[in-house]
């Protein structure tokens, strides 16, 4: 296992060299530090919450129960219903505060899950003997290292962050080299003035796309005249609805498509989840990032067949 948990709490960017087995196995454990992580900001929360109520809650009742002393231990114990008062607020205060530190380790479980679920997917046509590269990127999409602009957009001042947050190089069976890149862009927009009140208000706003890329490199005599192709490439392209063709690419040795997930690209899943039964009602959940990729690369083998050489052949994981 390549996974270094010191190493990768620093920076929060999972980068290696290995085979799928070794790859898979690190992306199980992130999800086993995610999972712990979100149940200990769970627990602190709810903690957290309860000490805060006790606050108001218990001073009330500890108060009533100090009430029915005698005046003599009202002396002694009138100041604790205050004391634990102030004690439970702090200490909830204090929970809030490790709550928010421990949500560093709240990891994006799109990202990882999302690399699982295209390396599962797709093992079963990847060279057994070729290691992937992964480059995986799971800091926030507004950490400052990934800014690349702050302007004035009218009255909003505006801040523009750029995330390549994925690339992943493998090698199929058949000497195809695939890559598989992922970006997304993020603008955050804020304003500061005066409402109809007279008071000073802040707005917020955030828009952001998220663009996925499937590349293929191939040996051009083996596929003759795919740069021929460029015209009705576009032909072959197969994705789902409202994913948006951004971009496709046709060389001698080389083809790749672009797409743009949605509307609002972060509304997307790393894989749908399957209906419990066939009685669950219907409901269009945010788009399947893993589908998507599948479609992309299916698209770019049509564009190598149309070459009228044999295409390779594919197993299982063509399967959308």
């Amino acid at each position: 296992m390549s996974l270094d948990l010191s190493e990768f709490q620093k920076t929060y960017v999972y980068e290696t060299r290995a085979p799928v087995a070794e790859v898979l196995a690190d992306l199980k454990l992130l999800a086993e530090l995610d999972a712990r992580a979100e149940r200990k900001r769970r627990a602190l929360w709810i903690a957290a919450w309860s000490l805060m109520v006790f606050s108001v809650a218990g001073c009330g009742l500890l108060s009533a129960v100090v009430g029915q002393l005698s005046f003599a231990q009202q002396d002694t114990w009138g100041g604790m219903p205050l004391v634990v008062a102030v004690a439970s607020f702090a200490t909830g205060i204090a929970l809030f505060v490790l709550r928010s530190r421990a949500g560093r380790t709240d990891l994006d479980n799109r990202r990882y899950g999302l690399v699982a679920a295209v390396l599962n997917r797709f093992q079963v046509d990847l060279d057994a003997n070729a290691p992937v590269d992964v480059k995986l990127d799971l800091a926030p999409v507004d950490e400052e290292r990934k800014a690349v602009g702050k302007r004035k957009r009218g009255r909003w001042d505006s801040e523009d962050f750029a995330d390549p947050w994925l690339s992943l190089h493998g090698r199929f069976a058949d000497g195809t080299h695939l890559h598989l890149s992922v970006v997304e862009h993020l603008q955050k927009r804020r304003r500061t003035g005066r409402g109809s009140s007279g008071k000073t208000k802040t707005k917020t706003k955030r828009k952001g796309k998220t663009l996925l890329q499937v590349g293929l490199r191939v040996k051009p005599e083996r596929f003759p005249g795919l740069a021929d192709q460029r015209a009705n490439a576009k032909k072959a392209v197969r994705l789902p609805p409202e994913v948006v063709l951004s971009r496709l690419d046709v060389a001698r040795d080389r083809v790749s498509v672009r797409a743009l997930l949605g509307k609002d690209g972060r509304d997307w899943v790393a894989r749908r989840p399957k209906p419990a039964s066939p009685s669950e009602p219907t409901v269009l959940p945010p788009h399947d990032a893993s589908r998507v990729v599948t479609m992309m690369l299916l698209s770019l083998y049509q564009v190598l067949g149309a070459t009228h050489r044999k295409a390779p052949a594919r197993g299982r994981s063509q399967t959308v």
